[in-house]
């Protein structure tokens, strides 16, 4: 009788350990979105991207994400963009001080080590850091208020034509 037990015994336990594991981590977040705002304290006229193209190969391609706003406390500070999962930094100028852009240029991974030896490709670190769910033509705008930082949601970015730059694009700050 113990000899006919044994295999169920053996079997129950495999699988009482195998369930245990597979809870394990079952209750932690797997969102890294971070909470957004509904009511922003201030107003979008408008938010659009244009990519661009250098006139020559080394000149490169990227998007330069544009938002304009209204209403603005000059309390409110606008810090980055997060577009297609990176964070840009806001800028904008005294000739227009409502309008903020974020300059992504597009650029090939050059620091990503390939070799035969997978102890030294094990250098390789890639983030998957970024904050937020967004699908292509969504931005989230960080803004500081009274000493937090907050996140809007912007959806149904509208995409401008290419501008083609005769050499690079003069509007890059990196």
């Amino acid at each position: 009788m113990k000899n006919r037990l044994k295999p169920f015994i053996v079997l129950f336990s495999v699988c009482f350990v195998l369930l245990s594991f597979s809870n394990c981590g079952g209750t932690q977040n797997t969102s890294n979105d971070k909470p957004l705002v509904k009511n922003p304290p201030f107003k979008i006229t408008e938010a659009y991207y244009q990519n661009w193209i250098a006139g020559v190969e080394e000149g490169g391609t990227g998007t330069n994400v544009y938002i304009v706003l209204k209403g603005l406390n000059p309390e409110v500070l606008i810090k980055y963009i997060y577009f297609r999962n990176h964070k840009l930094k806001a800028k904008n100028t005294a000739a227009s001080p409502t309008t903020y852009v974020g300059y992504l240029r597009n650029t090939a991974q050059r620091d990503v080590v390939m070799d035969s030896n997978p102890l030294n490709e094990a250098q390789n670190t890639f983030s998957n850091s970024f904050p937020f769910s967004l699908q292509e033509n969504e931005a989230v705008i960080s803004y500081e208020e009274k000493g937090a930082v907050k996140y809007y949601k912007i959806s149904n970015l509208s995409e401008r034509d290419v501008i083609p730059y005769p050499q690079a694009n003069p509007n890059s700050h990196e």
